[in-house]
């Protein structure tokens, strides 16, 4: 009988640690929505979806949630515990990286979500390298290559592939050609061709981005890996879904200078800590004419907003800079979900 309670207890308490660990539900959520391909979305059979945990930053082991292979429709349905997730598809010869990954996946799942294929392994760039240990490669865009874009490095997925990373080459010349030496190591590549000067915050309609398929990748010394791969074009529906572009949480309202009149073109930028010198966590789209802004992030939490008209680095004379002054400390409170809107940021142009 003392051992049959004992077990008991053993499995009662088994489950609950089970229940606090993160992504833990007993009731998954739903993935769902269709793979296409080409200016057209095409839809596309034969490609499996999969979803990887983000607490895994290093994509180690396989990914644990597959869907099934899809039909001629192209749609796709898998079940995942809540959490935060990448989404990848791989067909043939086909790969998708979501574009806005990662994704945050609620009770309610996840529904209509488009992911677009391109080729996994375009042509090589067949170039003789100029480095001896490194990566060399082309980005293209429907076949065709992409002038202007960066590609950064990075050692894992621990920011999500957000920031300036370990490093980034010169932009791609008129064939597409980037090249750039590294030490032996593990990396993650990301291309991106921003049509502003900036250098991070969120892309826009028209702006070009690409996940290298095999990343994760090892370099050994005296090795060049040709890391070759294909580009998507952002959506101009990137806007008009900004209120839920990186989570079901958001924050809305306006930049106003010191006189009342709307400030155009600064980005709102959101912090966890009231010091705000490091990296944003998410970053708006710039202001309208009228200045309003809407800023997305996946969970609720106590923060911090300023708005500036440049990324990095301490403001400088000339620049403007704004802040929150709704509150005592300029701080905010947001629960999971919730879409807080009217939200004033004042600032003005730094002397």
């Amino acid at each position: 009988m003392i051992n049959r309670i004992f077990k008991i207890a053993a499995v009662f308490c088994l489950l609950l640690i089970f229940s606090s660990l993160p992504g833990y539900s007993e009731k998954p959520a739903v993935i769902s929505g269709k793979v296409t391909t080409g200016p057209g979305k095409k839809p596309v059979a034969g490609v499996r979806v999969m979803a990887r945990p983000a607490l895994d930053p290093a994509f180690g082991a396989q990914a644990p949630h597959v869907s099934k292979v899809t039909a001629a429709d192209g749609l796709f349905r898998l079940s995942v515990p809540p959490g935060d997730y990448y989404l990848v598809a791989q067909g043939a010869d086909l790969f998708a990286f979501y574009g806005r990954n990662p994704v945050t996946v609620t009770e309610n799942g996840l529904a209509d979500m488009n992911l677009s294929l391109v080729e996994r392994t375009p042509p090589p760039a067949e170039v003789t390298p100029r480095v001896e240990t490194g990566f060399l490669g082309r980005v293209t865009f429907n076949g065709e290559p992409v002038e202007g874009a960066i590609v950064t490095v990075y050692p894992d997925a621990g920011n999500r592939f957000r920031g300036m990373g370990l490093g980034m080459t010169a932009p791609t010349d008129a064939t597409g050609l980037f090249e750039a030496p590294l030490p032996p190591g593990r990396y993650f590549l990301v291309a991106r061709k921003r049509h502003n000067e900036e250098l991070q915050g969120p892309l826009q309609a028209g702006d070009f981005f690409g996940f290298y398929p095999g990343n994760p990748f090892e370099v050994r010394e005296g090795q060049v890996i040709d890391a070759s791969f294909s580009m998507v074009k952002v959506p101009e529906k990137v806007r008009r879904q900004a209120d839920a572009l990186f989570g079901e949480t958001s924050i809305s309202g306006r930049v106003l200078d010191a006189q009342g009149d709307a400030v155009e073109g600064v980005k709102v930028m959101l912090y966890g800590d009231p010091m705000m010198i490091q990296r944003p966590l998410y970053v708006s789209h710039p202001t309208d004419a009228e200045g309003w802004f809407v800023l997305s992030f996946p969970h609720g939490g106590h923060y911090w907003l300023v708005a500036r008209d440049s990324l990095g680095g301490q403001p400088l004379p000339g620049q403007f800079y704004g802040s929150y002054i709704g509150s005592a400390d300029g701080s905010l409170r947001v629960a999971n979900g919730q879409k807080l809107k009217g939200i004033v940021i004042r600032g003005g142009i730094i002397r």
